[in-house]
């Protein structure tokens, strides 16, 4: 060190383990608090993650039901100290939960049968098992049927946008080494990475869709907008793209991908975080503490977090498919843990389907060679193998654009139908106030020539006396 820098730096990291002290401050300040998304099941971990409890039963059966009185800004401002002394905080949080009516979990916009074609796939084209796990990374051979897979489906699908979603931008790359050419290293000399023509994952990729574009993994909010424009731009001229992307990335969260953006959706493998970041670490940690010092019994063991936040990823990147009640496309989930393998149903809903969105949890369908069939018996299945989903990919493609025509021309005509009926309520005796955003009756005079127009009076002169006793009018 020459003393123009110092010999170590030190990086001070804060992680929020629990959101329930912010939970509470917004409740505090609030009769009503409503949370609304596409990704907040299981509700019963969501509450304890905001450490949220329903009304205490009172002795005799009755619910005491009452929320907390709200405070005002300057009692919500206080110091915790103060905040301490008007009560024990936990007797506070009672109550703020709504339990009647329970909590919703709505069901699709669209006709699901008719606009999505939900699929899991559990094994390559070879029939060797697919499971997208570290330890098979390095294993000879896993990255080109991975990508004959990938290929495979994207081939199958006739038109639009591919988003194919991985668990990592490590693993994002070792997918584009072993699968473009112009980035392979020497590494993958001693692997068979083309087919028998000579075409590699690459080649099929773009002869399919045109192009392959890559979520960045720098450069910020300007490379990622031109990365999507990019994207949204080749389907509105070409056609088709494919968009490779990662799990938990910009691409997966808050982006709408709808109609021909996103006709099918590439889900590979299941993206846990890394076990051994030290901020999934001390959260494991924290939630297996608070159940056993604390009694916490309402928040989930470290473990099950663990996993819950593969599904809640999962559900955030299924989601960019499906945007309005008149789009289509296909979701497919790469791996054979989605597979049903027979295991024991609740409420119709397998084992491996049990942490996916309410929508598709029942819509989830497995494909299956003709001499797997047995192991599924019961459950809802794609016959034939790959080539099955060959067939099944063409019979959903060219009727769900047919159906969802349909629906978008019945939007059209109740939004007419809805227009009208506002033209005819023109003639009403109220009148919208732009001024005080309300409502108001018409005055209709026999001298007014068009009813529609209002007169609006002017406001009364109030004569009153000043202190002084002078006149003055308000």
């Amino acid at each position: 060190c020459n003393g123009s820098s110092p010999k170590w730096e030190a990086h001070l990291v804060i992680h929020l383990l629990t959101p329930g002290p912010l939970m509470q401050q917004i409740a505090d300040r609030c009769r009503s608090v409503v949370l609304a998304s596409g990704t907040l099941a299981p509700i019963s971990s969501l509450v304890g993650e905001l450490n949220l409890f329903p009304p205490k039963v009172q002795p005799d059966g009755r619910v005491a039901s009452s929320p907390p009185a709200l405070k005002s800004d300057a009692s919500v401002l206080r110091n915790d100290k103060q905040v301490m002394k008007d009560g024990d905080e936990k007797e506070k949080r009672y109550g703020r939960l709504q339990i009647t009516p329970r909590p919703l979990e709505a069901n699709h916009v669209i006709d699901l049968p008719k606009q999505l074609l939900a699929l899991s796939i559990g094994h390559f084209r070879d029939g060797s098992p697919l499971t997208v796990a570290y330890k098979y990374y390095s294993k000879k051979g896993f990255m080109y049927k991975l990508g004959d897979a990938i290929a495979s489906v994207v081939e199958s699908i006739p038109k639009g946008g591919i988003l194919i979603f991985v668990p990592s931008y490590s693993f994002l790359k070792k997918c584009t080494d072993a699968w473009n050419p112009t980035n392979r290293s020497r590494h993958w000399s001693d692997e068979v990475l083309e087919d028998d023509s000579g075409r590699t994952i690459w080649d099929r990729l773009t002869e399919s869709k045109t192009r392959v574009i890559l979520e960045p993994n720098s450069g910020g909010q300007e490379m990622f907008e031109e990365k999507r424009n990019e994207y949204v731009q080749r389907i509105k001229e070409r056609g088709s793209c494919v968009l490779l992307a990662v799990f938990r990335g910009k691409m997966s969260e808050g982006v709408s991908f709808n109609d021909d953006n996103a006709r099918g959706v590439i889900c590979v493998g299941l993206p846990y975080p890394n076990a051994r970041d030290r901020s999934v670490e001390a959260k494991r940690a924290y939630n297996d503490e608070q159940r056993r010092l604390r009694g916490r019994t309402n928040l989930l063991p470290g473990m099950e977090w663990y996993s819950q936040q593969a599904y809640r990823a999962l559900a955030q990147a299924l989601g960019r498919c499906i945007r309005h009640a008149a789009d289509y496309g296909t979701v497919i989930m790469m791996d054979s843990r989605h597979c049903d393998i027979g295991g024991a149903k609740v409420n119709g809903v397998s084992p491996a389907h049990r942490n996916l969105p309410k929508w598709m949890r029942h819509h989830m369908r497995n494909l299956v060679s003709s001499s797997g069939y047995a192991n599924y018996q019961g459950t809802n299945v794609v016959c034939g193998g790959w080539p099955g989903l060959a067939v099944e990919m063409a019979r959903f493609f060219a009727e769900a654009p047919i159906h969802a025509a349909s629906v978008l021309a019945k939007q059209h005509d109740s939004l007419k139908a809805a227009k009208e009926r506002a033209e005819k309520q023109g003639s009403s005796n109220h009148y919208f106030d732009g001024r005080s955003g309300t409502w108001r009756p018409r005055v209709i005079t026999p001298q007014t020539a068009d009813p529609c127009t209002p007169i609006i009076k002017k406001p009364e002169v109030l004569k009153t006396t000043d202190d002084d006793g002078g006149a003055g009018s308000a």
